[in-house]
């Protein structure tokens, strides 16, 4: 009987062992369930962290992903193939970041280009503004968009002749054949639709006058008289380039085929000899930039009948005091009837662009 309970005493011990054990198991699963969570959690949490520092790095940003938008659009009309992979993104290896440093140094397509007019003061604007601390200048004229040769070597070729610029940065390029070449704004389009175009625009008279002292000095003993050069006879020599290139408004109508006119501001030579500080303070609210620029950063030369550096520029600009020797040569003196031969052809082609633009530029 002893043996009997005891047998039953040691199965029941058992039993309750076994459930015991099952037990603790399941209270093992229950801790263990929570804290793997959270080791879960801890993991990823990590991961998002290394992520948002490589974003970081790269100073990404949604103008990024907007132009690589505009190049992939681009790529994909010029035919060539496009690997969204590769460009969606722009890594440190595409924009040349340096990786050791938090701030994004890298050369980014422009986000405004001065498109013209050739002999207006496209040389002086661009130096004017590179007094802002926030615009970044290509030092040359790409010709990219107007040059065949140069546009086939691709836009990865033309973003590498840009300046090194930060985010937040606006970099300009000036070629100002432009404005003039039909195959360029359809060009420039299929680059990106959201750049900014900035024309400088002057008396179209007096623009024909530079531009023939312009040629004139590189052709001394070939040219004729600017009377001579302009004229066959009574008649207006109308179809040569000097000519063609201050019908402004035919040009303009162009690019109003691509962009809007909101899209372009147009700048005033004659006022901006007078008052810089004024038309370059019209650029930066174009340009959505911080007002830096004022009449104390310049000063009237007497001699050159130009605005140069004051010393209050010095150290913003590398070319502090006024610009080349080539800028503001001196014109020849003008026959009274040829000038009103041009003045007269130009006038109603003036008044269309006043009406277009929403501004006169009084020009004779």
């Amino acid at each position: 009987m002893a043996n009997t309970a005891k047998k039953g005493f040691d199965c029941a011990l058992r039993k309750a062992k076994g459930s015991m054990a099952a037990w603790l198991d399941g209270r093992k699963v229950l801790v263990a369930l929570p804290l793997m969570g959270l080791l879960s959690f801890y993991i990823y949490s990590l991961t998002l962290r290394e992520t948002k520092t490589q974003y970081q790095s790269n100073q990404f940003s949604f103008d990024d992903v907007r132009f690589d938008l505009d190049y992939a659009r681009y790529k994909s009309n010029s035919g060539a193939k496009f690997d969204v992979s590769r460009h969606m993104l722009r890594f440190e290896s595409k924009q040349n970041v340096t990786k050791t440093s938090k701030i994004s140094h890298a050369k980014r397509l422009p986000n405004a280009i001065i498109i013209g007019v050739r002999k207006g003061g496209t040389r002086a604007l661009l130096e004017f503004l590179r007094l802002h601390p926030k615009v970044k200048t290509c030092t040359r004229e790409i010709h990219f968009f107007d040059n065949n040769d140069n546009y086939l070597r691709g836009l990865e070729w033309y973003r590498q002749q840009m300046p090194d610029s930060l985010p937040g940065d606006i970099t300009i390029e000036k070629t100002p054949s432009y404005f003039v070449t039909d195959k360029v704004p359809k060009r420039i389009y299929e680059m990106s639709q959201n750049v900014k175009l900035i024309v400088i625009l002057r008396d179209p008279t007096e623009r024909a006058i530079s531009d023939y002292v312009q040629v004139q000095l590189k052709k001394p003993d070939r040219m004729p008289s600017f009377e001579t050069f302009v004229t066959k006879g009574e008649e207006l020599r109308s179809s040569i380039s000097a000519i063609q290139i201050g019908l402004y408004i035919e040009h303009l109508r162009k690019w109003l085929n691509y962009f809007p006119i909101s899209q372009l501001h147009f700048v005033s030579m004659e006022n901006m000899t007078i008052t810089p500080s004024v038309e370059l303070q019209a650029v930066e609210k174009f340009l959505n930039l911080e007002p830096f620029i004022n009449e104390k950063l310049f000063y009237f030369n007497e001699t050159k009948g130009f605005p140069c550096f004051s010393a209050n520029a010095q150290g913003r600009n590398r070319n502090s005091g006024c610009l080349s020797a080539e800028k503001g040569r001196p014109h020849p003196v003008i026959r009274s009837n040829i000038l009103k031969l041009l003045r007269d052809y130009y006038r109603p082609y003036n008044q269309e662009l006043y009406k277009e633009v929403h501004r006169d530029f009084g020009w004779p």
